[in-house]
């Protein structure tokens, strides 16, 4: 697509996107007088009402970001998880093909006792 047929689309959006905003700064003008005087009036009738929703509202916020982070923590855990593991893998069929599979086959065996070993003697 062409620079002028974007201009063109853009050209044609333009009377849609001036009047959502202007009907947006209506809707909000009278909110504003509809909301103004009953909540300005709550906050100097009952400052101890308006600083425990004050308090529960930065509790909600904060337990908001605190979730993002513990998903956001749980991801980056399951994907350093998922890059071990195909690395793990991917190193396993490396030394597999390297050393041939009988060799490998014994290796692993002799491994195996090994480790056994040592953990019946713990």
């Amino acid at each position: 697509m062409s620079s002028s047929g974007v201009l063109a689309i853009l050209a044609q959006l333009s009377p849609y996107v001036s009047a959502t905003v202007r009907h947006g700064k209506t809707l909000f003008a009278h909110a504003q007088q509809l909301l103004g005087p009953p909540l300005l009036s709550l906050t100097t009738a009952e400052p101890d009402l308006i600083s425990v929703v004050l308090l529960l509202v930065i509790l909600w916020l904060s337990l908001l970001v605190l979730n993002q982070m513990a998903r956001m923590m749980y991801g980056v855990v399951a994907m350093a998880l998922k890059v071990t593991l195909l690395t793990a893998g991917a190193a396993a069929a490396v030394w597999v093909m390297n050393r041939g599979v009988e060799d490998a086959s014994r290796d692993l065996g002799y491994a195996s006792r090994v480790i056994i070993d040592y953990l019946q003697k713990i």
